[in-house]
């Protein structure tokens, strides 16, 4: 019995952190929808209506848009601080969500997830099918790049995490594309 309260105590507190999450986030959100929506339906009219020949720019476009996107949510709108800042820890932030109930860090972690999802979607049309590797690899390598910038320009806090949380939302971009993909073809 006890099971089933600790059960429906972290559902109730996981739909509490969701409904919290889309209220203060409704943009990235609204951006990423219609993003990979709009990706999809593109793509399939492309194919539908010039048998493929133009989905290899269409692809490369929506690729240079989602690079933009990062950039901007990551490193344009932002002030520069005082100091470089670091966290070399490995899921310290995901420690501090859950045990330290930082609710913050929850939203930072799915932002992070959440901004690299499209990457791996368009990476593996763009790319010609790019695979599991090269978008773990490309993805990771973007990341990098986008966290030594924070580090460099002193526009935020250089974390594992950041990187972990983007390869781990491009990988899922890349998982849902061939899902999709593999449900067009039955």
């Amino acid at each position: 019995m006890w099971m089933k309260e600790v059960l429906a105590a972290v559902f109730d507190k996981a739909v509490w952190f969701l409904k919290l999450y889309v209220e203060q986030y409704k943009g990235l959100l609204l951006f990423i929808a219609a993003f990979v929506l709009l990706y999809v339906f593109f793509m399939h009219w492309i194919n539908v209506r010039f048998l493929n020949r133009l989905r290899q720019p269409a692809a490369l476009i929506s690729l240079a848009v989602e690079l933009l996107a990062i950039a901007s949510f990551t490193l344009l709108f932002r002030e520069a601080g005082t100091q470089r800042r670091y966290e070399l820890e490995l899921f310290w932030s995901y420690r501090t969500w859950i045990f330290g109930k930082s609710v913050a860090l929850g939203m930072e972690i799915l932002n992070n997830i959440l901004l690299f999802f499209p990457l791996g979607f368009v990476i593996t049309d763009a790319l010609k099918r790019c695979s599991f590797a090269g978008v773990l690899f490309l993805s990771g390598f973007i990341s990098c790049l986008v966290e030594f910038s924070q580090y460099y320009f002193r526009l935020g806090l250089f974390e594992f995490d950041d990187i972990f949380n983007n390869v781990l939302g491009a990988l899922a971009g890349w998982c849902v594309f061939h899902m999709l993909k593999g449900s067009r073809s039955r």
